[in-house]
């Protein structure tokens, strides 16, 4: 909680929480610093382990507290107890909040405003190693959410870095 600078978060406009560092305690405080003082959140659920292991507190950052959420198509499906990803859509569009949801060979899906635009994937790829895909996924979604990019492009610089990532072994262009 004290390593939060609140002069820091004020003026970014988006403040990127890991689903990875969240617990009770100390963590829980830092992150509730950092969502009380910033101008938007946004926030991936990491992992399906910390979706089981948080399950009733991410699902309360996502309905109340969050704007952004990145998440896989498994962890979205655990978050809620969904049987399908109609489900998951379903769930998405009941909420006034940007979700970006990625599918593996199925693409991306962002869910905003009860609108779905679908994102494809790169093809003939050499792909080595899938360490780091969400999360160079959701950096080039926000470069372009930032740079004031239409969603097709927001969803686009994603897939670019994300595709670039798993063509290498280890999570760092």
């Amino acid at each position: 909680e004290n390593d939060i600078d609140i002069s820091k978060i004020k003026k970014s406009e988006i403040t990127f929480l890991e689903g990875y560092l969240w617990d009770k305690g100390d963590p829980r405080k830092a992150f509730e610093k950092a969502i009380k003082n910033s101008n938007l959140v946004a926030m991936t659920l990491s992992d399906k382990f910390c979706v089981d292991r948080h399950k009733s507190e991410f699902l309360d950052l996502v309905k109340n507290k969050l704007d952004i959420i990145f998440a896989n198509e498994q962890e979205m499906l655990s978050l809620i107890d969904a049987k399908s990803f109609d489900d998951v859509l379903d769930f998405t569009k009941s909420l006034d909040k940007l979700f970006v949801i990625t599918r593996g060979e199925k693409g991306a899906v962002l869910v905003s405003e009860n609108k779905i635009t679908e994102n494809g994937i790169e093809n003939n790829l050499n792909i080595k190693d899938l360490t780091g895909a969400g999360d160079l996924f959701a950096a080039g979604y926000l470069h372009g959410y930032l740079n004031k990019l239409d969603t097709k492009q927001c969803l686009d610089k994603g897939r670019e870095m994300s595709s670039k990532v798993i063509q290498q072994i280890g999570a760092r262009l």
